[in-house]
């Protein structure tokens, strides 16, 4: 095979990766991938130009300075590259003072020799310690992945590449004792676009593998910003509890193929009873502050893993898993003393906030609707019991105060 014919297959292969390179730029948001698609039009033009010295022998040397500078232009821009990937840096103004000493060599070089072959090895050298430099530059990258391996690999095989070629093209005439057959030079532009073909592909890696961590964290931010939503929607602003939706999404757990069917526990329902005398005499603000304040008594008497819901203006539901129904009673028992106590404090105000509550045990959430029903009819029944005896004390005080009006 000729090695105009290897250049072009170069050329061509070349070419495509550019192109693939430009089509990933409208859709990837990555300076490195700018830097590198640079590096790629850089080397298509570099590859171009050589081609063009080789038909047009009369210009060859404007041409062999278009091809050596592109050939670093290559180099420059992928070290850059690789440096964004890695630190996410730009390009500055100092950067572009290395463009200085590779004008100055693509000019100079092609009146070193009026041998291509001699001019190659000393070219040759120079991208070597380019590739180098890249290979370093990537190794410096926290996280190591596919992409990235393959990238290096590729870089270093080019350095391995072109620095073979420096004794290789200086063998061609016996320079150190060997002769390379000709053939062999055939074949290196192909050698080379193996090569690169290999670090194009591990560019697209790299790439891939940033968009697949930009969705990763795209997606955990959707699903935190979903979870926060999803807590707002069950929590009753005015106290923090859970309301009535976060209830009926518990209820649902079991269609949705978790086994609750086993809970057991008991359930409480709360009344607070004097909520509308602070309403009419103190305010809704103070009655506010009342309802938060028997929510904070409930919390200091429930344990971590239980469930406490607003139900519905003045009521409240408790889930205390795995509590037998006694030993939820006395503990909320102690709520009134709790509130008691503390009332003033939390309040703000010189009020008493009583609660009447009802106990029931459930062996699973499918019973749970009975057993809240069972609260709820115990809860009334203390409320019952405590205004009949509030009634009947107030009438005996009325009763004494009678007698002893009459003595």
């Amino acid at each position: 095979m000729d090695s105009n014919i290897g250049l072009a297959i170069q050329c061509v292969g070349i070419l495509l990766i550019t192109l693939l390179s430009m089509f990933m730029r409208s859709t990837i948001k990555s300076n490195a991938l700018t830097y590198w698609t640079a590096a790629w039009a850089s080397l298509s033009l570099a590859l171009i130009s050589l081609f063009a010295a080789f038909r047009l022998g009369s210009t060859h040397t404007i041409f062999y300075s278009c091809y050596f500078f592109g050939g670093y232009l290559f180099g420059l821009f992928f070290i850059a590259g690789c440096r964004s990937q890695v630190t996410s840096a730009f390009l500055n103004r100092k950067d572009s003072y290395f463009l200085i000493p590779a004008v100055v060599v693509a000019l100079a070089l092609p009146y070193v020799s009026s041998d291509f072959n001699d001019l190659f090895m000393i070219h040759a050298a120079i991208l070597a310690l380019l590739f180098l430099i890249s290979f370093f530059t990537l190794r410096k990258c926290e996280e190591t992945s596919p992409g990235i391996t393959v990238m290096s690999v590729a870089l270093l095989l080019m350095t391995i590449d072109f620095l073979q070629d420096v004794p290789v093209f200086g063998a061609r005439k016996g320079l150190f004792g060997v002769i390379v057959p000709s053939s062999y030079f055939r074949y290196t532009s192909l050698f080379d676009l193996l090569f690169e073909l290999l670090l194009g592909f591990g560019t697209v890696m790299v790439l891939m593998e940033s968009v697949r961590r930009e969705v990763e964290l795209a997606n955990r931010k959707l699903t935190d910003a979903r979870d926060q939503l999803e807590l707002l929607v069950q929590m009753d602003p005015l106290t923090e509890a859970l309301n009535r939706h976060a209830f009926h999404s518990l209820l649902r757990r079991p269609e949705s193929g978790h086994d609750n069917t086993a809970t057991s526990g008991s359930v409480a329902v709360l009344d607070i009873d004097n909520l509308k005398p602070i309403n009419d005499t103190l305010g809704h603000t103070v009655g506010d502050k009342a309802i938060r304040a028997v929510a904070r008594a409930m919390r200091s008497l429930v344990r971590a893993d239980d469930m406490l819901f607003r139900w519905g203006g003045d009521e409240f539901l408790v889930l205390m898993f795995k509590l037998p129904q006694p030993d939820a009673s006395r503990r909320l028992a102690k709520l009134n003393k709790i509130l008691e106590e503390n009332c003033e404090r939390w309040v703000g105000e010189s009020v008493k906030v009583t609660v009447s509550f009802g106990v029931a045990g459930f062996t699973s959430l499918t019973d749970l609707g009975q057993a809240i029903e069972q609260a709820d009819k115990a809860m009334y029944a203390q409320r019952n019991h405590a205004r009949a005896g509030s009634q009947k004390s107030t009438r005996g005080t009325h009763e004494s105060t009678k007698i002893i009006q009459a003595l």
